[in-house]
Order: structure tokens, then C-alpha cells, then sequence
């Protein structure tokens, strides 16, 4: 969904390459907010190896000018990050202009920007949003600007999935995600309550949140977000954990898949969590940032997704009272199945070609690169001398980890063991990915939430009922116009 994220979402695993923000609403994201950047990248409109993009030769370069997405004024971190990433560009490309727009992609705004040309020449989407954009020609192929891109094949494959479509790839991985649990351990420690292991199932997440919830103190044990799309996105961790899908394809048609045995499951596990263990907020119509707010100010034990970095260093909490889980499998045994997205960038085709290999330069410009190492450790320092601390998940990186680029990434990591926040190896290694739904997966999220409001707003109503309503509308209204592929 997003790391806004990080979304979506969620972590800035990745943005410290990047030096760049995507905005940590839901998503990672999720997020969420991890980042990607990196590269000697080069150019793909005729030059052979990175040598072509030397600064001597953009010196000589036509001048060209491009509006890059810019962080919120309040997102202080992702512009002091962005305004170094600028400044390392102008250096090696002079002949660049740059100019700022702090728009952020929404679904139902991105037809506007492209219909009045407003939209940026280099822009964040999420990646649930691969089929809107390619289908209506809003993101550029970047096939030609691949081309002669030495590390072209050198990405985290699984990161690319989502924005290939038709075999070809219409946005890089700004940051990804698989969604995680959030905990402040001071929570449970207050009310005695054992820490939960990374192998838990929905019995221990329920008991926990149970445990923990203290209503009486405006305390809940587990605040799921419920009041826009972003509530989707969190219950279907759920319905993937319990086998589900959201939607299924047969004969060229897509409908939903989410109201099964499976959908039914999940939402009656969020049923008692809401009726039976009193465990959600009694204001349970949060969304992304009033989620993660309220998880702030210590009074929720369990988020989904995981926003480490802005709780130590913008709300003041201990790195050593947070923990990173995986989510819950349903049975002792089974998947720990977290959604799995992220947030990407996209190149307006709108823009000249000119224009495009200039967005391309940019993206690219830390990936795989010394700078992105010097980036790296360039953050870290700061990080260490404000007494602040960087989140680090492997799952989450633009890059094959298991590479050298990879190898040496994770040798600086090391280096900084009281400044870094990692999700250990057990976690990591527990956690399985599954892609958010395919076809109009915001839309999807929508009727999900709709349905996750009448089930926590009403004691009595059906899991089965509200779901068929949700699939039925779903389908008559946005599946039943999709051609599928």
C-alpha cells in the first residue's frame, strides 16, 4: 500500500541511499519508508558506460529542467536527505535544473495531475499501483533507460514484481516492505505480560492484546487501522494468513476471492479482538498516522507495520523498549504471511526524453554506488552523534543482499550496533511475503474497510454477511470493467 508505506510500511531502510522520503502513511506503507538510490548510472540514450554521464560531459549537455517530488515541509530528516542527494546530482549534472513539488501520489488525484501535466517528472506511487499506471500510460517504460544500465540486473527480483507488467518495468523500488508487528515492550512489562516469541500464532496475539489492553487508561492492546483504504491493507495480513486471496481469475474475469472460508476466518478473528478481548482502541476509526500517533504516546502495545525511527526520534522513545515481530501465523506451524509492497518511483512519459534520462540519473543516482555506501555511513554518523538511531530491515532493500554491493552494506551496518534498530535474523528468516492483490488493490482496500466498520461499529453483525455485501459490490462496480491478462 505505502511506507508514506512504509504505508508503509514503513522503515528508512533504503532512504538512506536515496536521500529521499516517500511520507510513512499506509502503508510501510511501509511501509514502512525505506529507500533506494543509488547508481553510477548510465545513460541510457546513447552512452555506453557510466563514463558517458561524467560531470565534464553534462557540462557540455543541453540545459534541461524537471520537477522532482519533494518531501512535506514537516518530514525534517527525508529534506535534509533530499537536499544532499540534490546537491551530489547538480554536481555531477549542472546542466540539470531542479525544481520541488511536495504532491504526493494519490489514486484519485494521479488522472487530474496527468490530464493537466502537472504531475512531476519524477514521482512516488505504491505498488499496488502497476496495472492504473502502465494501462493508462502514466508511468514511462523504462526499457530503453535499462538498457545500458550496468546494474540492470542487480536488483532484489522480487521487489521488481510488482511493476512489471507485459514484461516490462514502469517504476524501481524506492523502498519495499513485508508487513511486521510493532511492539512497545514497556506496555506489556507494566502489566507483567510476557513478551510474545517470533514464532506466535493468532492465540498468542489475541491473548496478548488482551492482556495488555487497558481501557480504563485509554490503553489498547492493538490499534489496526480502519478508517480509509489503509484499513484494508492491515486486515489482509489476516486473510493471507489464513490461506486467502483477495481476488481470483478465471476465464479472463477477475472477481473476489475475499469472501471465503478463509475471509470469514479473519474477520472473525478481528471480531473478538474488538467484542470478546476489549483489545482496540475505544476510537477504533484510526487511520494510517493517528494509528502510529496513538502508538506514540504509549497507548497502544501492538501496531501492524513498524514506524522505528519516527517513534525514537521525533516522539522520544527508547529504542530499547520497541521490538519488531513478524505477523502471527494462524496455527503453531504455519506461514508468518505479512503483505508485502512498497513504494516505487516513477518517471512521468509525459516529460521529453531529455527529460526522463534526467529523472533516470536521479533515481539511480546512489544505487549500487560508493556514494550510496558514503551516504550510508555520512547518516549513521549523524545519527550516532544526535543520539537517534536508523532502522534496518535486509527484507526491505533495492538490492540483492547476498551481493557485494549487499555484503558491503551490511559490514557498515555492523559498525554501528547502539545506533542501528535491525530486525534480527530470526525474525527475518521468519517472515514470507505475499503481494498485495493484483487488480485495483486500492479499490479492493476500500470495500474491505467498509466491511471491517460495520463488523468493530456492531456487536452483532456477520463476518459472512458483510463480506459478501463488500465482494458483491466490489465486483459489480470495479471487477466486472477488468480485461484480465
Amino acid at each position: 500500500m505505502r511506507n508514506k508505506k512504509k504505508g508503509l510500511a514503513f522503515s528508512l531502510i533504503t532512504l538512506m541511499m536515496v536521500a529521499t522520503a516517500c511520507g510513512g502513511n499506509n502503508n510501510g506503507n511501509a511501509g514502512a519508508s525505506a529507500s533506494a538510490s543509488g547508481s553510477a548510472s548510465a545513460s541510457a540514450s546513447g552512452a555506453s558506460s557510466p563514463a558517458a554521464s561524467s560531470p565534464a560531459a553534462s557540462t557540455e549537455a543541453p540545459k534541461v529542467t524537471m520537477t522532482i517530488q519533494y518531501p512535506k515541509p514537516d518530514n525534517t530528516e527525508a529534506i535534509a536527505l533530499e537536499d544532499s542527494k540534490i546537491k551530489r546530482y547538480q554536481e555531477k549534472y549542472p546542466n540539470v535544473t531542479i525544481k520541488k513539488n511536495d504532491w504526493q501520489y494519490a489514486p484519485s488525484e494521479i488522472g487530474i495531475k496527468m490530464a493537466a501535466h502537472q504531475a512531476q517528472a519524477l514521482f512516488n506511487t505504491f505498488a499496488t499501483e502497476g496495472k492504473t499506471l502502465s494501462e493508462h500510460q502514466w508511468a514511462a517504460d523504462l526499457t530503453s533507460l535499462m538498457a545500458n544500465y550496468e546494474h540492470a540486473n542487480d536488483f532484489n527480483q522480487k521487489l521488481l514484481e510488482p511493476m512489471t507488467i507485459g514484461g516490462k518495468l514502469y517504476a524501481l523500488p524506492f523502498d519495499g516492505y513485508i508487513m511486521n508487528v510493532m511492539i512497545n515492550k514497556k506496555l506489556f512489562q507494566d502489566k507483567n505480560v510476557p513478551l510474545p516469541t517470533p514464532d506466535w500464532t493468532w492465540d498468542d496475539f489475541y491473548n496478548a492484546a488482551k492482556a495488555t489492553a487497558d481501557p480504563a487508561k485509554g490503553i489498547a492492546g492493538f490499534a489496526i487501522m480502519a478508517k480509509g483504504n489503509e484499513g484494508g491493507w492491515n486486515w489482509t495480513n489476516f486473510l493471507y494468513q489464513a490461506g486467502g486471496e483477495a481476488e481470483q481469475v478465471a476465464d479472463g474475469k477477475v472477481t473476489s476471492a475475499f469472501n471465503s472460508d478463509a475471509g470469514v476466518k479473519a474477520m472473525e478473528f478481528l471480531k473478538k479482538l474488538r467484542w470478546e478481548a476489549n483489545a482496540l482502541p475505544q476510537n477504533w476509526a484510526l487511520n494510517y498516522n493517528e494509528t502510529y500517533n496513538l502508538f506514540k504516546q504509549g497507548r497502544a502495545a501492538m501496531v501492524i507495520g513498524q514506524k522505528i525511527e519516527d517513534s525514537v526520534n521525533q516522539a522520544g522513545m527508547k529504542k530499547d523498549d520497541l521490538m519488531v515481530l513478524p505477523m502471527p501465523s494462524m496455527e503453531k506451524g504455519g506461514a508468518h504471511v505479512g503483505v508485502m509492497g512498497g513504494n516505487y518511483r516513477v518517471i512521468n512519459p509525459q516529460e521529453s526524453p531529455e527529460v526522463q534520462q534526467a529523472a533516470f540519473d536521479y533515481l539511480t543516482l546512489d544505487y549500487f554506488n560508493q556514494s550510496g555506501l558514503d551516504e550510508l555511513k555520512r547518516i549513521l554518523d549523524e545519527r550516532k552523534a544526535n543520539n537517534q538511531v536508523y532502522f534496518w530491515d535486509s527484507t526491505s532493500v533495492y538490492f540483492n543482499i547476498d551481493s557485494d554491493y549487499g555484503r558491503q552494506m551490511k559490514d557498515i551496518i555492523a559498525q554501528y550496533p547502539d545506533t542501528v534498530f535491525s530486525v534480527d535474523e530470526q525474525t527475518v528468516s521468519t517472515m514470507t511475503g505475499h503481494p498485495e492483490a493484483t487488480y485495483n488493490a486500492q479499490d479492493y482496500y476500500a470495500a474491505i474497510t467498509t466491511a471491517m466498520q460495520a463488523i468493530l461499529s456492531d456487536k452483532n453483525a456477520d463476518p459472512k454477511t458483510e463480506l459478501d455485501k463488500a465482494a458483491k459490490k466490489f465486483d459489480t462496480e470495479v471487477l466486472s470493467k477488468v480485461k484480465a491478462e
